[in-house]
């Protein structure tokens, strides 16, 4: 399987039996915009590589409205990835702090990018990719931090380390980091937020078990009405339509213990979306119209990308045989994400829709 921060991610959005993943979501969001396009059935999706800056691996974590995609590249050499932009056919390296390593997470409709850039100790610190210059943003007191989110507004979310080294969700907005608190338990990270600042992520309980929520207007909701060993949620949109992952029962056992679901959320109702033909699947972003992406795992951890839109999930088209996953989608459509690319090499893909 391809190594992307996301398993530190979006530090987290790969929940591996109850652990905590610190996986990309990315989940860059959009302003009010025009209608949402009529979602028919009967689309078809195209896979374009978008190449590297270099090396032989790179990954698509998000894309705006406008088509302009964001992620990570292996750089020449293969020991070190950067974040990039892709626009127009060009990927261009957005560069690091002093720690020669970063990822973008996200990007809003300004062009403004957040993601995360290692400093000289090799700790990891939240960034802000915009006109160019790069802002370190810095944490809640702890070593490492990621941006993971942001607003048209400039609103940015992710999580850091607090001073006693536990991971919390932040709101970051003109200079200011704010620790968003946790569901009761000792640990939070953000991965969404929209352009009413609701934000999403996962967080410890009280009793320790890993839950979704929702955090609006400073009060937090547990989204796990199923009682599950653990989930999480990935990305909100404009609407306030949520999408994550459910773990297994608490009761699972062996195999049963790797089974996910991806869910949708809305209207105070969660309800799962299914899984194709392996057991487990994960929910990566969600489009303004409501398009859901994301990818499904078997036994041997191979990868194959997945589109749930108007109720039905399809499989998505791979570059080469290997892995793939969707990890962002658009208001047009449009999803990026990596697929094995052939001669061991993966490569940040965009899929067209037609």
């Amino acid at each position: 399987m391809p190594t992307t921060s996301r398993t530190l991610r979006r530090g987290a959005l790969l929940l591996a039996l109850g652990a905590w993943a610190c996986a990309p979501d990315q989940s860059p969001t959009e302003p009010a915009g025009p209608p949402d396009p009529v979602l028919a059935t009967a689309a078809t999706y195209t896979p374009h590589d978008l190449g590297t800056l270099g090396g032989r691996v790179s990954q698509a974590t998000g894309i705006n409205n406008a088509g302009a995609v964001v992620g990570w590249s292996m750089v020449a050499g293969n020991l070190r990835r950067h974040a990039f932009v892709w626009q127009r056919g060009v990927m261009t390296d957005l560069g690091t702090l002093a720690g020669g390593e970063s990822e973008a997470a996200a990007i809003n409709q300004d062009g403004v990018i957040v993601g995360w850039s290692r400093i000289k100790s090799g700790d990891m610190r939240a960034v802000r990719w915009k006109d160019g210059l790069k802002k370190n943003l810095g944490t809640l007191g702890g070593r490492n931090s990621q941006a993971l989110g942001i607003t048209v507004f400039g609103a940015i979310t992710g999580w850091s380390e607090t001073a006693g080294g536990d991971r919390h969700a932040f709101v970051w907005q003109d200079g200011v980091m704010t620790d968003i608190g946790t569901l009761g338990g000792t640990a939070a990270m953000a991965f969404g937020i929209n352009r009413s600042g609701v934000v999403v992520g996962q967080s410890r309980t009280a009793s320790g078990a890993t839950h979704p929520f929702r955090w609006k207007s400073g009060v937090f909701k547990d989204l796990d009405t199923q009682g599950t060993l653990f989930s999480s949620a990935a990305a909100i949109n404009t609407k306030g339509q949520i999408v994550g992952t459910l773990g297994p029962p608490p009761d699972a056992v062996g195999d049963d213990r790797s089974v996910t679901t991806p869910f949708i959320y809305f209207s105070e109702t969660l309800t799962p979306l299914g899984r194709i033909r392996k057991p487990t699947s994960f929910a990566r972003a969600i489009s303004p119209a409501g398009i859901v992406v994301g990818e499904e795992h078997d036994p041997e951890g191979v990868q194959d990308p997945w589109v749930w839109e108007s109720g039905t999930m399809r499989p998505l088209p791979k570059l080469a045989a290997g892995h793939a996953a969707g990890q962002g989608v658009n208001l047009a459509g449009t999803i990026v994400g990596y697929s094995d690319a052939g001669a061991g090499s993966v490569h940040a893909v965009r899929w067209d829709r037609q």
